[in-house]
């Protein structure tokens, strides 16, 4: 059965952009003292970075300004951007769907770095 249309998410599907987050992540929250496994930041996938520090700063008694380390982190991360592969497999589907079939990006990411 031929799709209709294709959907992608956009971080960790089309573009590995996962281990640039983690690094983002990293840069902001040790300024800040705050301590974010790797596996927590995998587990944590989804989950709005606003959210992930209230949760971060809650359980290491850490007081922080959420929604300015929120800014901070994503600076960071469009400063990182550019170091991103996309998925080579992914992307084959989309070259081999291009102009056939209707495609779109759903993320939970911001317009910005959607666009990157």
């Amino acid at each position: 059965m031929q799709p209709k249309g294709l959907i992608f998410d956009c971080d960790g599907t089309i573009v590995d952009t996962m281990p640039i987050h983690y690094a983002a992540w990293c840069a902001t929250t040790v300024k800040h003292g705050l301590e974010f496994p790797e596996d927590r930041f995998y587990a944590l996938g989804g989950v709005s970075p606003f959210e992930v520090l209230r949760m971060l700063s809650e359980e290491q008694g850490v007081e922080i300004d959420a929604e300015a380390v929120t800014f901070q982190k994503e600076a960071k991360y469009m400063e990182l951007i550019g170091d991103a592969d996309e998925i080579p497999e992914v992307m084959q589907i989309v070259r081999d769907n291009h102009g056939k079939i209707p495609m779109a990006i759903a993320s939970g990411g911001t317009h910005e770095t959607v666009e990157g």
